[in-house]
């Protein structure tokens, strides 16, 4: 094998990949990227995985013989990344990699290419097409919630679900909810539904920032889903289900309505928190028909109180949250306003923007502390 490619092309190339590259793994070659040089297409395209999710992306080049080999991943990467702005020739010699740019020259040591796991198939034909601005925004919007507890593995994911007039996606945690739909037609999509694991889902929000396009294709299948973003694809094993019925748990009957600006209980949750337990990092929600008092009082730290302009349609009420969870779900709302949907102290408000955008809904739950007396 031996082509010569722009340092800045290659780089970029290794970058679209080497996130998916495990720091640690008993298997040496999934360590390694695989490099391929196809001759007649006059491109090259590098692989990596970590079993879960391959990514694999190709670019053009000036390819003089065909061939592969899988390559040390990070030290192919801190090479190319220090070369200077010539072009890069590669050239490979049974399990020997040449790697050369103007004055410099170096020589790393591969594995062969039957050693590299099996790559996943997907047919681009069986794709469906989303747009990427959406999907990224749907993304960014659920992700946060996504749990962290590997003892309810169908948790680890994000629940992509289609039907014939709405496409969402919902992550929990079991603390906090957040679901984003958006109203189209489905019709031939309903019932796809998958878990997507957030590792495939993030790598495709970069991917996507990175290449631009207006598109993406998504391909889905029994137990993987593909997403072709230009010249990269993202194969990812789905998370085994079932999704627990997350509309069971949003409160239908919640019949106290909060309205406050965005910006302003933001800014306050995070200056009383810095006085927060530890622990519960617990603020205390004062609501009054006009003003909102946010307060915390750690034993052994301290007391912090501040008051905002709000209105609020019932009688006094006090409730309690994590002030991190608090702040996660408010960055991720959008417009000046947001709402607080609430019925007791115990219960879960469902939480969103006040001024939501045209065809999207997009609704967070949270989950209320017990307060301290």
């Amino acid at each position: 094998m031996k082509f010569s490619i722009a340092r800045g092309d290659l780089d970029k190339a290794i970058q679209r990949v080497l996130a998916v590259v495990s720091p640690k793994t008993t298997l040496p070659v999934l360590a390694n990227l695989l490099l391929t040089a196809d001759e007649k297409a006059k491109t090259i395209s590098l692989t990596a995985t970590d079993l879960d999710m391959t990514v694999t992306t190709a670019t053009a080049a000036e390819v003089e013989a065909g061939g592969g080999i899988t390559l040390p991943a990070k030290r192919f990467a801190e090479i190319v990344r220090a070369l200077g702005d010539a072009d890069v020739s590669v050239s490979v010699d049974g399990e020997e990699i040449s790697i050369r740019s103007g004055k410099s020259n170096f020589r790393i040591v591969g594995i062969p290419t039957e050693e590299f796991p099996t790559l996943p198939k997907s047919d681009m034909a069986d794709a469906f097409d989303v747009d990427a601005e959406l999907l990224t925004r749907m993304i960014e919007k659920v992700s946060f919630c996504v749990s962290k507890d590997e003892t309810r593995p169908s948790l680890n994911g994000a629940y992509w679900e289609f039907k014939a007039d709405t496409m969402s996606m919902t992550a929990t945690d079991g603390h906090r909810l957040a679901t984003f739909s958006v109203a189209g037609k489905f019709k031939k999509l309903a019932g796809n539904d998958m878990i997507v694991p957030p590792k495939a889902l993030s790598h495709a929000v970069r991917i996507i920032g990175a290449e631009g396009g207006d598109g993406v294709k998504v391909a889905a299948h029994q137990n993987h889903v593909a997403f072709f973003i230009e010249g990269t694809t993202i194969n990812s094993r789905l998370l085994e289900g079932p999704f627990p019925n997350y509309q069971q748990v949003i409160p239908k009957d919640n019949d106290k309505t909060l309205l406050v600006g965005r910006d302003d209980i933001t800014n306050a949750v995070r200056r009383v928190a810095v006085l927060s337990d530890t622990l519960t990092h617990q603020v205390k929600l004062t609501l009054g028909k006009k003003k909102l008092d946010l307060t915390v009082s750690t034993p052994d730290v301290g007391e912090a109180k501040e008051e905002l302009p709000c209105k609020f349609d019932s009688d006094k009420m006090e409730v309690g949250y994590n002030a991190n969870y608090l702040l996660d779900v408010l960055k991720h709302l959008d417009g000046d306003n947001v709402q607080f949907s609430l019925g007791t102290a115990v219960g879960a408000a469902v939480v969103s923007s006040a001024e939501p955008a045209e065809g999207e809904e997009h609704t967070c739950l949270l989950m209320p502390l017990r307060l301290n007396k």
